[in-house]
């Protein structure tokens, strides 16, 4: 384990395995060590285009047009799941039944606010306090998870809406 990823566990107080896969994510690694087929290849770099949150469905278009060999959906789907096991994607909400994604690097534990319209995702601090785990606590439960996604206009869409 090098200098750097246990400075990085030390400043967030991650596991070994969260570190090592932001850190994959943030130096292009998308998935891993693992080795990488020409059709991932093609899905990564097809991810890589958005700028926002995306469902599969609108990945798999976004990879037909420009490679049809690996727009198949279930290669898709299989490449997905390898992106968010790496750490490189992140499940962030869902649109009309279907599961969101984007490319997420930070290694802290954060929430994410979602434009509707143009699906721009922005990072936000955990905002999960003492009084609401002491709550919890206080009626017996043991925590394993929790999530918090905000949805509304970016600056952009919001100017574009009250013009």
């Amino acid at each position: 384990m090098g200098i750097l990823t246990l400075v990085r566990m030390i400043l967030t107080r991650d596991s070994p395995t969260k570190v090592a896969r932001v850190a994959d994510a943030l130096t292009r690694r998308p998935y891993g060590a693992a080795r990488v087929s020409a059709a991932r290849k093609s899905i990564a770099a097809c991810v890589e285009e958005f700028c926002g949150a995306f469902t599969v469905e609108d990945l798999t278009l976004r990879v037909r047009a420009t490679d049809v060999r690996a727009g198949a959906t279930a290669t898709v789907y299989r490449a997905v799941a390898s992106l968010e096991a790496s750490g490189y994607l992140e499940r962030i909400g869902r649109r009309q039944g279907s599961i969101l994604y984007t490319r997420c690097g930070q290694p802290d534990h954060h929430h994410h606010i979602i434009c509707e319209q143009c699906g721009t995702t922005t990072a936000a601090s955990c905002p999960v306090g003492a009084d609401l785990l002491e709550a919890a606590r206080a009626a017996g439960f043991t925590l394993t998870r929790h999530s918090v996604t905000l949805y509304g206009l970016c600056p952009s869409c919001a100017r574009e809406a009250s013009a």
